[in-house]
Formats: structure tokens, C-alpha cells, sequence
């Protein structure tokens, strides 16, 4: 008998391959840590492991939440909103079905043993709860629930409106929004974030009154409710309704929260404190953070005042005059959901996952049109729940700008891959806030700098040697120290009255010239090592942000040279060219669907942008930020301005007038940035978005059918299912190309027109069909398909280019980035062989006409281990488990585990705890489960094979733990024909075939050049 299995990272179960870190009494401990690496990793591109611990996690569940129940409930009628409308959670029906989901939730709770939480039943269907490692694998198991994800705390994602090209009489607010009195006038954008700071002139309003008896609301004119809350009659035709909650405890001292503050610009103001009090200690809060929607960092107020702050706002930085500033819809009114709170701690952000569904939640439930998330966020899945309670806010209407992420220009970094986000990379666009350091031997270092002042001619000193002696420190820690600039790191003997060069990293930029300040120093050179961004901070002293560029060893070599401190560029070098995307920006390929969305899907603004800030972090009103955080609510803003002329857009069609009409960003010598894993479509064209004649529009249906691929069926049963590469979006990405393959797309017209398709991607033949398109009315929608054949493109490398549709007046484009392969195949297959010699058929696509190279590993005899357990879905006991250790000797390649089960009726887990602590589950629905690890570090690995349960109700069932390291091939395993020659796109199979096998389990590896692998394992009697 052959069972060809998916594999681990190719499965595609509703519960996906987990990590559970288990306080395993037989042979693991418990642990915090992060999942080991799993690789290669699948052409699929599924989810790999995720941690499970003891902690706290959302539980959602399969039934639909308000937003998107269409029926379907023995006598509770559909509560999805019609087109166009928000969700009314207070009628008879909402609240029948609020109910029925309640008891679901509470009977799914009740069946692991643990209680429900907070209840979520707007956004999202789901729960939070209490649970230990082995609560959250028993949640995990049973069919009503479609994830258990830990709740993460996330991190937020660090004049540009005239960039945009938005002011003036020429500028897009007149020609295309109604003038700026008008940008965004009956709009709300909702920011979930840190909260704000009230008083900021950006954030200023009046005091909204009642209307007058008997007197309708006007669109964009905030009343008073009878009972005192904030609400506005908007350009869709429904009305918002905030709230402005006090504060716990009476707030900050510094700035004492009311409930009262909240105005004719910010409508509503609430804050998700619950699980910041419950999970971080009073130890590890910040001393000023305020229980409110107070914001004490900034971050919050940035990304307000970015997207919808008011227009004509005068906004000076440490005594520098910037002139009049603005929000990019200035006529937009502004809720705020606070979900980030101030800790201690440097490597968490305080905005927890279970806050952000709240804040969704809410947020569906008051009525926003757009809402901007400059949080981190996950990279390789679609079905978290933030992405799904996105998901259902999208569905009632909502635009959801998301930050790309700033841990660029690393591949496969980028945040936020649902296709129903607009996710939005980080861009230059300004070169006018320079400085220069000038030495005295006259050469001049360009970079970043807002200083007021200027230091002349003065005694330059390398931080490292200036470092403070410590009896209690080696001197190797004292240099490293100073080096960075750490606080008491520096000797004032040797730093006053010098400029000191201090280098990047590990501590906050601007700390770093507090360090220098402290220790008598006049200013400070900051110098990236490597190369990285320039930022624009507010210093202690002045200081000029700098790429290394040889400066470090210049000034090394000659202890004698001088500098002075410069707040223009003097150096005469031509400026770099605009926009570029910044370095710290995310990039793709995402991860998530095998790679078959595109993202990041557009570039904004995100380098030194000036917004306001709160006082409470610098005593400004107003700073400069930077990070894919800043870039998002610049597209926040732009679809606010849009959906004030165009009520009735989907989010989805918003998104691609955005996408079909962005201009080109360059690279640093000038050409255009072809990179669509750094750039997406390229960079918003405020004016150009508000005509773009045809939109890949989508809805429910579309992002439902994706879901349903994604989580392996049985979610949405009605629902048809739609591979990644055919969501209706303004762009194509195939993650493994082995041609042909043809994506379909549709274009609706928002006006008659002929438009003629263009495609070029360099290497890659396309063909698309039909070639015209013909409109003959607003309103129509027409399909396409493209073909791709990879022609001589290289094989795992992307091929990217464009596909245009083009008409007398529009030009409609969209990116594409495709990556061929060699080859694809079965990541897992397993043979129960009679005999010592034997072989099998392995199937393979090819993804090339040129011979592919095949080489082996192993066979190896796995170290195995037969027993008979009795189930236990609550508990990993020695009753329950089949344990073994695994040896892991210094220059292995491969390290295999798995457990086979002998009967089809049984669900067995696999646990592996790895040499140095992490651990990694493959906890699924399935019989068998298998994990391999590339490049395994040397060591003991400690392994689990626990039987979850039996579907025939037996008693016990038996299973098989195999363990195996593999090291080169050991001559008993050969693979014909090698090489293989296939034409491009077929299929056909290469045949394994083995010999002077033992009894036992054996395992080896099939590679297929550098594209594919295949486990093979042999059970020999």
C-alpha cells in the first residue's frame, strides 16, 4: 500500500501544522519560545508552525459572525447589512443570533475545560480564553473551531500632502475633492493605534451641539445625540455614532482625561485596555501611560493627524519653523480605538491581538468608512484573526489600510497579506531636511537633519573612545557601550564640549544624543553601520544622521581632524532621486497562499513625515516620524478623499483605482523600480486615483472563496472556492510558476470605453485573451484570462513586470511578479514495502524543457519505535505518548520525525523539543503526522508521538515514531531516469527504487535541482 502524503508545510487541514509548547510531564517543559525552523519550505507556502504555551488566546470559530450572516439558523433571518450599510447589532434579529453564538462559543469553551472571555460576535465569530498548551490543542481539535491563536502583543510600524500634489489651485484637492473645505467631508477613518493627544491643532474642533427641532442632519456636520454622544449623517447616508470613554482611574496627571474631550474633528474616542492590565504587570507599564484614549507615545496622534488632521495648521519642531501643514483629508472626522499601551519592555509594543478584534469590532458597530492599522502583524496567513475580523469589516464596506511592515529590505518580511487589506510600503519623498558634517580636511558627509542650531568648526571624538571605565565591566562591554551611545555609557572627561559620533543600534536614535548631552557633548553624528535609513529625529543636541560611507575609518585614522554640524546640504551632490522606497520597508514575497498575492500592494510617503504628536513623549506638538506606520494613513487619508466623491465604492475598488493608476518609483541611480516585492503597484497618485476607468473590483464571495482554499474547506460549505492566483485584485503573483498557468480577472467599467491589453514580463510569455475589452456601459463587468509559459526567465527568481489595459483616456496597470521552477513535487511520500528491494513512482511537474538534475539522501533506518497507547484528548501522559530521543551529529543535512499510524481511525501528534529549547507540534486532524528540519543543529532532539484520539471509539490504537538524521547518500537509493526530461508544464514520474533493506522504517530525500524535494520513507516488515 502507497500513502502519498501532503506533507507537513504543504497541508492544507482547517487546523493548521502548530507549535505547542506543552508542559509535558513525560519529557518536555515548558516553553515561550518561538517555533524552530521548517523547511525547505513547501512550494504551497502554508503556514508553518506556531507556538502554543499557557497563556491567553483567541478561540474564533466557524460560524459566521453579524456582519456576514446571510441565514442559515433554524428561525433567525440573515443579519448582513445590504450594500452599502452598516451592521445594526440592536435588532431583534442580531441579537437572536448574538445569543445563538454566545452558546456556541460557551459550549465549545466548556468542552475543553476553560470559560469564555471577552465574546466577539460583530467582526468576528470567537472568543478569548485562559488555557494551558494542552486546552489550546483540544480546542484546536474540534470541528466547530477555525483557529487558536495566541493573543500576540503586536508592535506599531514607524510637507507629504504636497508631495502629493493635494494644496494649491492646480492641486487634487481643487480639481478632483471639492477643494480642501471639502476633502473627505462626510468620511469617518478610524484609527487604531496608541489613542491621541486631544489638544493638538490638527485634532482641533468645536464643540458639537443638538440639532434644532424639527431640523434634519447635514452630510459632514457633527450634532450632539440625545444622549450626549457624537454623531454625523455621513456621505454614504448613514449615520456614525462615537462614544468619548473616560478614563480608568481618573487618567494621567500630566494631561487628565475627562471623557469630554472629543469634538466636531474626533467624533469618538475609545480605548481596549483589558488584557494590558491582565497580562503586564503594574511593574512594566509605563509610569505615564493613562487608562484612556490618551496617547503618551506619539504614534497615534502621527498617524491621526496624517490621514485626516486639519488643514492650515502652523507646525514648528525644537523652535524650527515648517510653515502650514495638513492631514490628507482635512474635511475627514476621526474615531480612535487606542489599543497600544507603554511598557518597559523594548521588545513588545503593547497592542494586543484580542484588543485589535475589539477595536474592529466597535468599529463595524459605529459606522467608519476607513480604517487605518499601522500595527505589525502576521506574514504567512490569511486566517488570523485580525485578518478576519478585517475580513468581515471589509465586507460591510470598510477600506482597511495596513502598514507593509519595517523589517526591509529583507525578502519575505511584509505583514498583512489578505487580499481585502491594502497593504502600503514606506517611500521617500522630500530631500530638503538635510544636514552636513563637514571635516576640516574638506570632505562632507550628507544626511538627515531638523536641528535648529549648528556647531562650528569643533573636536570630533568616537564614541568608543570615549568610554566611561567600570571596574564591574570588561573593557570589551565598556567600548561596545559607548559605541552605541548607551545611557552612562559615555566619560564626560573625554566627550565635553566635542561632537561625538555615535553609531546605530540596539537603543532609541534619539536616546543616544541624550547620552552624548549628559556627557558635556555639543553634538552628535549618527552613523548607520551598515547602510540603512536616515531619519529625522529630535535630538538633544544637533546632530546629522549619516550612511557610513568611509567616515568611521576617516576619522579613525586622524585624531586630529574637526567637524562642524551644518543644517543645509553644502556638499554640491545631485540630489537622490524621488520617491525611492526606503530601506526598513517590508518586502515580499508574501509568504501566505504559496505566494500567489502580491505584496506590499502600494507605496506612500513614509520617510520624515511631520504630523502631531503628543507633548507627553518630547514636549512637541508636532515631529517627524518614520515607517511603513506613517505611509499607511497616507492611503487612509487618499481613501477618504475618494470615498467623499464616491459614497459607494467598494473597498475593493478603491483599492484598485489606488493600484491601476500609481506612478513609478525610482531606484537610487535614477532608473524605475521594477522590484514589485518592494514597491507593489508604486506610489499613489492622489489626482490620478479619482479617474481610473475600469476597477478589479471584489466582495464577500471572492475573499469567502479564497478562505475556503486557504483553511482546506468545510468553513464557508456554500461558499465556491477560489485559488489565491484568481482573487479578483489589481495584480498577479504565482508563487511556483511551472507553465502554463492562467489566472482570470475581471474589470468593471465605471464609463463606457474600448481599452486594449499590453503584458510585458521579461523571460515569461503571456498571453492574454481576449486582447480588447468593450464597454458599452457603466456598470458592466468583463472577464480575462492570462497565460504564462516561462520562456527564460531564471528559475526561483521573480519575473516581474506589467499587464496594461489601455483605452483614448485611462491607462489601467497592474503588477506582476511570477517565480519559475524547475520542477514541483510531493514534499512526503511513505510505501509499505514486502520486501528488502523494491520502488516507487514519484510524480513530478516540470517546470522547464532542460534536463533536471536529481540527487538522494539517505536511505537511512529511522530509529523507530512500535507501540500500543490509549487515547487522551486532554493530556500528553505515558499512557497516552510513544517517546523518543533523537542524536543529531554535526554536519547533517536533514533531521525527519514522524508518527505513523497503524489504523485510519487514529489521530496521532507529533512533538519535537530541539537542542536548545524551542518546540514545534504537528498537532492536525490527520492520522500520521511528519516534520523535517533542514540544516538541524547537532544535538539531542526530544520527541512525542501522542494519541489524540480514535473516530471508531477503540480503546487503544498503535502507532509508529520514527526518528532519522540524514548526512549524504548512502548508496541504497537510486532515482530514474536521471536527469529528468520533461517538457515545461507536463507531468510524468521518476521512479525510486532501493535495496539491502532491513526491517525497519527507512528514510531518504529526492531533490530535483534547487526547486523541489521529496521525502521518501520505507516500511519494511
Amino acid at each position: 500500500m502507497t500513502k502519498q502524503s501532503r506533507g507537513f508545510v504543504r497541508r492544507r487541514s482547517v487546523r493548521a501544522a502548530t507549535a505547542l509548547a506543552l508542559g509535558l510531564p513525560l519529557v518536555l517543559s515548558s516553553l515561550a519560545g518561538p517555533a524552530a525552523a521548517v523547511g525547505p519550505a513547501a512550494p504551497s507556502g502554508q503556514p508553518s508552525a506556531q507556538a502554543y504555551k499557557d497563556g491567553q488566546y483567541i478561540v474564533l470559530l466557524k460560524g459566521e459572525p453579524l456582519a456576514t450572516y446571510d441565514g442559515g439558523v433554524a428561525g433567525i433571518a440573515a443579519t448582513k447589512p445590504a450594500k452599502g450599510k452598516k451592521v445594526d447589532t440592536d435588532s431583534p434579529q442580531a441579537q437572536k443570533y448574538t445569543a445563538h453564538l454566545n452558546r456556541k462559543q460557551q459550549e465549545v469553551a466548556a468542552a475543553a475545560g476553560t470559560a469564555v472571555g471577552e465574546s466577539f460576535t460583530t467582526a468576528v465569530n470567537g472568543f478569548t480564553a485562559d488555557l494551558t498548551a494542552e486546552q489550546a490543542a483540544v480546542l484546536a481539535k474540534n470541528p466547530q473551531v477555525l483557529s487558536v491563536s495566541e493573543n500576540e502583543q503586536l508592535s506599531p510600524d514607524y510637507s507629504s500632502t504636497e508631495f502629493l500634489g493635494l494644496p494649491g489651485k492646480d492641486g487634487a484637492w481643487e480639481q478632483r475633492y471639492g477643494g480642501a473645505a471639502n476633502a473627505g467631508k462626510g468620511v469617518v477613518v478610524g484609527v487604531i493605534d496608541t489613542g491621541y493627544y486631544p489638544d493638538n491643532a490638527f485634532l482641533a474642533g468645536e464643540e458639537p451641539t443638538r440639532l434644532a427641532r424639527g431640523a434634519a442632519p447635514e452630510v459632514g456636520v457633527p450634532y450632539l445625540t440625545t444622549d450626549g454622544k457624537i454623531a454625523m449623517l455621513k456621505a454614504d447616508g448613514e449615520t456614525f455614532i462615537g462614544d468619548c470613554q473616560k478614563a480608568q482611574g481618573g487618567g494621567n496627571s500630566t494631561r487628565a482625561w475627562t471623557g469630554k474631550e472629543c469634538n466636531s474633528k474626533v467624533l469618538s474616542a475609545r480605548y481596549y485596555a483589558e488584557d494590558f492590565l491582565k497580562l503586564v504587570p503594574p511593574a512594566e507599564r509605563d509610569p505615564k501611560e493613562s487608562i484612556s484614549p490618551l496617547d503618551i507615545a506619539s504614534h497615534g496622534t502621527h498617524t491621526a493627524t496624517t490621514a485626516a488632521g486639519n488643514d492650515g495648521v502652523k507646525a514648528s519642531v525644537d523652535g524650527r519653523d515648517f510653515g502650514e501643514g495638513s492631514g490628507v483629508a482635512p474635511e475627514a472626522k476621526v474615531s480612535v480605538y487606542k489599543i497600544c499601551w507603554e511598557d518597559t519592555n523594548p521588545s513588545t509594543g503593547g497592542c494586543f491581538t484580542s484588543a485589535s478584534v475589539a477595536a474592529i469590532e466597535q468599529a463595524v458597530k459605529d459606522g467608519v468608512d476607513v480604517l487605518n492599522y499601522s500595527i505589525s502583524g502576521n506574514n504567512n496567513s490569511v486566517l488570523d484573526p485580525v485578518a478576519l475580523a478585517f475580513f468581515n469589516a471589509a465586507a460591510t464596506g470598510i477600506f482597511v489600510s495596513a502598514s507593509a511592515g519595517n523589517s526591509g529590505p529583507t525578502d519575505t518580511t511584509v505583514n498583512h497579506s489578505a487580499p481585502w487589506l491594502t497593504t502600503v510600503a514606506a517611500s521617500t519623498f522630500s530631500n530638503e531636511l538635510q544636514g552636513t558634517v563637514q571635516l576640516s580636511d574638506g570632505s562632507k558627509y550628507r544626511g538627515a537633519s531638523i536641528m535648529s542650531s549648528e556647531v562650528p568648526q569643533t573636536a570630533l571624538i568616537l564614541s568608543r573612545n570615549a568610554a566611561v571605565k567600570d571596574d564591574g565591566k570588561k573593557e570589551t562591554d565598556e567600548t561596545e557601550n559607548a559605541r552605541l551611545c548607551l545611557p552612562g555609557s559615555l566619560d564626560a572627561a573625554k566627550a565635553t564640549g566635542k561632537i561625538v559620533v555615535c553609531e546605530r543600534g540596539v537603543n532609541p536614535r534619539a536616546e543616544k544624543s541624550v547620552t552624548v548631552k549628559d556627557a558635556g557633548g555639543v553634538g552628535m553624528v549618527l552613523v548607520n553601520v551598515p547602510t540603512g535609513s536616515l531619519d529625522l529625529d529630535l535630538h538633544a543636541v544637533p546632530t546629522v544622521h549619516i550612511n557610513d560611507d568611509g567616515f568611521l575609518a576617516k576619522v579613525a585614522a586622524d585624531s586630529g581632524l574637526t567637524a562642524a554640524l551644518v543644517n543645509h546640504d553644502t556638499t554640491g551632490q545631485p540630489e537622490p532621486p524621488l520617491p525611492q522606497i526606503a530601506d526598513f520597508s517590508s518586502r515580499g514575497p508574501s509568504t501566505a497562499v504559496g505566494g500567489d498575492l502580491l505584496k506590499p500592494d502600494i507605496a506612500a510617503p513614509g520617510v520624515g513625515v511631520l504630523a502631531g504628536v503628543s507633548p507627553l513623549e518630547a514636549g512637541e506638538n508636532f515631529g517627524f516620524m518614520s515607517g511603513t506606520s506613517m505611509a499607511a494613513p497616507q492611503v487612509a487619508g487618499l481613501a477618504a478623499l475618494v470615498l467623499g466623491e464616491n459614497p459607494k465604492w467598494s473597498p475593493a475598488a478603491v483599492k484598485s483605482a489606488m493600484m491601476t493608476t500609481a506612478a513609478p518609483v525610482q531606484t537610487a541611480d535614477g532608473e524605475a523600480n521594477e522590484d514589485k516585492f518592494a514597491t507593489g503597484a508604486g506610489e499613489v497618485d492622489a489626482a490620478a486615483m479619482a479617474d481610473p476607468g475600469l476597477v478589479y473590483d471584489a466582495d464577500v464571495l471572492d475573499w469567502a472563496g479564497l478562505l475556503e482554499t486557504a483553511s482546506g474547506g468545510d468553513v464557508w460549505p456554500d461558499v465556491k472556492p477560489i485559488e489565491a492566483k484568481d482573487v479578483n485584485v489589481p495584480s498577479i503573483a504565482l508563487g511556483t510558476l511551472t507553465g502554463p498557468v492562467t489566472v482570470t480577472r475581471t474589470l468593471t467599467a465605471l464609463e463606457p470605453g474600448s481599452y486594449s491589453a499590453a503584458i510585458d514580463v521579461p523571460g515569461v510569455d503571456a498571453v492574454v485573451v481576449p486582447e480588447q475589452l468593450e464597454f458599452t456601459q457603466a456598470g458592466q463587468s468583463l472577464d480575462f484570462t492570462v497565460t504564462f509559459t516561462n520562456d527564460s526567465a531564471a528559475y526561483g527568481e521573480a519575473a516581474m513586470g506589467e499587464l496594461t489595459w489601455s483605452s483614448a483616456d485611462h491607462a489601467v496597470t497592474a503588477p506582476v511578479a511570477l517565480t519559475p521552477v524547475a520542477a514541483l513535487a510531493p514534499p512526503a511520500v511513505t510505501v509499505d514495502s514486502a520486501a528488502a528491494s523494491g520502488e516507487q513512482a514519484i510524480d513530478v511537474t516540470s517546470g522547464t524543457d532542460n534536463p533536471i538534475d536529481i540527487t538522494v539522501e539517505g536511505l537511512v533506518k529511522a530509529n523507530a519505535l512500535t507501540e500500543e497507547k490509549t487515547p487522551d484528548p486532554n493530556n500528553i501522559t505515558a499512557a497516552s505518548s510513544i517517546t523518543s530521543t533523537l542524536t543529531v551529529p554535526a554536519g547533517a543535512t536533514t533531521a525527519e520525525f514522524a508518527i505513523n499510524s497503524a489504523a485510519e481511525t487514529a489521530d496521532w501528534d507529533l512533538y519535537v523539543m530541539t537542542p536548545d529549547g524551542e518546540q514545534i507540534a504537528v498537532a492536525t486532524a490527520n492520522t500520521s503526522e511528519s516534520l523535517t528540519l533542514t540544516a538541524p543543529a547537532a544535538g539531542d532532539y526530544q520527541v512525542v508521538g501522542h494519541l489524540w484520539g480514535t473516530s471508531d471509539g477503540a480503546a487503544t490504537a498503535t502507532g509508529t515514531l520514527n526518528t532519522v538524521a540524514l548526512t549524504g547518500d548512502a548508496g541504497n537509493l537510486a532515482v530514474t531516469p536521471d536527469p529528468l526530461e520533461l517538457p515545461n508544464g507536463q507531468s510524468g514520474k521518476v521512479t525510486a527504487k532501493w535495496n539491502g533493506l532491513g526491517s525497519g522504517s527507512w528514510v531518504g530525500l529526492v531533490k530535483f535541482g534547487d526547486s523541489a524535494y521529496t521525502t521518501l520513507t520505507i516500511n519494511v516488515p
